[in-house]
């Protein structure tokens, strides 16, 4: 058993990801299409480019799949034939124009159509930066969710408060003290200020999320307690519909490490130039 710290990158689009297909694919596209930049950006030819393209679409179909090795592609080239429209001779070439780009295990099996690659080289090459742009694009669309729904509930509450003699349950005294007594509390422990705003939330999503969960509680109570039959009171959970993983993926540790069994792999795994 080793212990190892992931990488940014396998936490986003790699094996330690908590994110589902939704919130996942969108990512693993932005991946793809930087991926394909760099490569052309950096000489590949036009063969090569056309493989990669078929070889990245492949990749992006698989990524919903949990894998220990989620940037290995592996396809036949018959299937490559197929989907290119190339012909053998022209596969073969855009596969040896691919070598210096990817990393491949046994050459030989991987020149006679029995393909197996690793697109970590093209994925964390570069300037390095693709992992620091996926997670600014994950944590951008995550906080304007979550900054719409902790608005949206705060004014909710807000409204109640405000209708409270018209509505309140003589019998409900204690319990609607009880709750205004922890929505004071609520605000004088946000360490937000209002309006939100998208790049102090994007900067300290957990911090939010934190209080989002203290805010749902109180919202839900509110509108449990004082909301009309005839009226269509919504959770908050309606308000913001992250999914489980996304709202882990925002409250994870960066320093989080992982166990693992040491697993054989194939020796040799290299770029080849």
């Amino acid at each position: 058993m080793t212990k190892y710290a992931a990488s940014l990158l396998d936490r986003l689009i790699g094996e330690e990801t908590h994110l589902e297909r939704v919130n996942l694919q969108p990512l693993v596209q932005l991946a793809a299409l930087d991926a394909m930049r760099r490569a052309v950006a950096t000489g590949l030819e036009e063969e090569g480019a056309q493989v990669l393209q078929i070889i990245l679409l492949i990749w992006q179909q698989q990524t919903h799949k949990r894998s220990i090795s989620p940037y290995v592609v592996a396809v036949d080239d018959a299937e490559l034939e197929d989907l290119t429209g190339l012909s053998e001779e022209q596969l073969e070439r855009g596969l040896r124009q691919l070598l210096g780009f990817v990393r491949v295990d046994d050459v030989d099996l991987y020149l006679v159509g029995d393909i197996e690659l690793s697109l970590d080289p093209l994925l964390n090459g570069g300037d390095g930066g693709l992992a620091e742009r996926l997670d600014l694009v994950f944590r951008t669309s995550h906080a304007r969710a979550l900054i719409e729904a902790v608005t949206e509930a705060e004014a909710g509450v807000e409204c109640y408060l405000g209708q409270l003699e018209a509505r309140v349950d003589p019998q409900a005294g204690e319990r609607l003290e009880r709750l205004q007594t922890r929505w004071r509390t609520y605000l004088a422990n946000r360490r937000f200020a209002r309006p939100l705003e998208l790049k102090e939330v994007r900067g300290r999503l957990a911090d939010l999320e934190d209080e989002a969960g203290e805010l749902a509680a109180i919202h839900d109570a509110f509108a449990g307690l004082l909301a009309r039959a005839d009226e269509y009171a919504a959770v908050f959970s309606e308000l913001y519909r992250a999914s489980p993983g996304a709202r882990l993926q925002v409250l994870r540790s960066s320093h989080q490490v992982t166990e693992r069994f040491a697993v054989q792999r194939r020796e040799g795994l290299r770029v080849v130039k």
